[in-house]
């Protein structure tokens, strides 16, 4: 009797991995949640399909061409490392658009070049209520572009991104903290890792802005495609690169915030530089 063993070989084309981009730079976290991703019907490349797992999408290609097909050989014995090998493939891009259903993290669009498993990342940002906040270490504002002539009122910076560099006068140490405004420019930082007292032996803070002018709110947006902006307290601040973040000691109690007594939510004014 002859028996025979046929072995299925089946290899990635890419792995995303989703990551968490809000808080501390640096200590991106993957996103667990069971996040909705759909792909742009325009793609370059057919015959692709996603494996969603925790924190990671693969990607699988049914339509290679046939200079990037998996080897195969009819003849007998055991196949060749070479035979098994990854066949190369031409990098091609990926597009679409990725949601939370639990609503922890913000939807975005997406753009990254993909194949012969390079393993882009792409950071997602947590929405206001899936900001996990650190009691008396955060800062929060609004955001608005400048009123036009034409504009009855200011319109919400919709998804802008938002960055604050803390530099401790103590240790010299220096970090960054990002996070993402939501669909009326609200944002909240969370300003984790940071003790009372490390902020109350000195520090010195600056907040900077990027955003998409064009991005209209119930639009998915791209945090990779936004530029820098300049931005001011409203009512009639001056428009720089960056904002300073002061503190104030309130019961003993450290709050960041945008002037000396701050105790609400600060508007914040950004234009084009």
């Amino acid at each position: 009797m002859i028996r025979f063993k046929e072995t299925l070989i089946r290899q990635s084309s890419d792995v995303i991995r989703w990551l968490d981009g809000t808080g501390r730079e640096g200590q991106k976290n993957p996103v667990l949640n069971a996040l909705q991703i759909d792909l742009d019907d325009d793609l370059a490349v057919k015959g692709l399909s996603l494996l969603h797992k925790p924190g990671v999408s693969i990607i699988w290609r049914s339509q290679l061409p046939n200079a990037e097909q998996l080897q195969r050989t009819a003849e007998p014995g055991r196949a060749t490392e070479i035979q098994m090998a990854r066949p190369a493939e031409t990098p091609y891009q990926l597009k679409g658009t990725v949601r939370d259903p639990a609503g922890q993290f913000n939807p975005r669009t997406f753009i990254t070049d993909c194949g012969n498993n390079s393993y882009p990342q792409i950071a997602l940002y947590r929405s206001v209520v899936g900001t996990r906040l650190s009691q008396n270490k955060s800062l929060q504002g609004l955001l608005r572009y400048q009123k036009q002539a034409d504009e009855s009122e200011a319109r919400p910076a919709s998804w802008a991104l938002v960055t604050l560099q803390v530099d401790l006068a103590g240790t010299g140490d220096s970090y960054i903290f990002n996070a993402q405004a939501d669909i009326n420019g609200y944002f909240q930082i969370p300003v984790t890792r940071l003790s009372v007292a490390m902020l109350t032996a000195g520090f010195s803070a600056e907040l900077s802005v990027k955003a998409d002018k064009a991005q209209a709110g119930g639009l998915f947006p791209d945090p990779d495609q936004m530029t820098a902006m300049q931005i001011a307290l409203a009512d009639g601040g001056v428009f720089a690169d960056t904002q300073t973040v002061l503190a104030a000691n309130q019961n003993h109690r450290l709050t960041l915030g945008f002037v000396a007594d701050e105790t609400r939510v600060s508007t914040l004014e950004l234009k084009s530089p």
